[in-house]
């Protein structure tokens, strides 16, 4: 596997985007067949794509938020065993999913620096000198 840096860090399924373009080609194809002839399998399939649309949409929404959760949690955890705990207070959810990268040794030094200068998320990836990669992320 590749090593992980900041430039190729980010994870786009290409599964799920082919299959999002498919159903939007869908829904866009079968809506201009029902305005040209208003039947009721077209309709019913206009419904169905739009469904599929919804479905994938809502998927991945959920499961990007329950990954979110997930590291946010990994991420409490890591701090109260460096006796950061408190600093959570402190950060965005989007900061603390930043901080994942870091490693223990930078974190602490890292964290101060988020909450004074109010680094973005990408300022913070940007700064991790000892990146820990994130091979899971989906």
């Amino acid at each position: 596997m590749e090593m992980q840096t900041y430039a190729n860090h980010r994870h786009r399924p290409r599964l799920w985007s082919t299959g999002a373009l498919a159903a939007l080609i869908a829904f866009g194809l079968i809506g201009w067949m029902t305005i040209g002839a208003a039947t009721r399998l077209n309709v019913a399939l206009l419904l169905m794509a739009y469904a599929t649309i919804i479905a994938i949409y809502t998927a991945r929404s959920f499961s990007l938020r329950l990954q979110d959760r997930i590291i946010r949690l990994e991420m409490q955890t890591r701090l109260a065993r460096l006796g950061r705990e408190a600093d959570l207070a402190n950060l965005s959810l989007r900061q603390i999913i930043a901080l994942r990268f870091a490693s223990d040794a930078e974190l602490p030094g890292l964290i101060q620096r988020a909450i004074a200068e109010k680094m973005t998320h990408d300022q913070i990836k940007r700064a991790v000198t000892a990146w820990q990669p994130d091979h899971m992320r989906t």
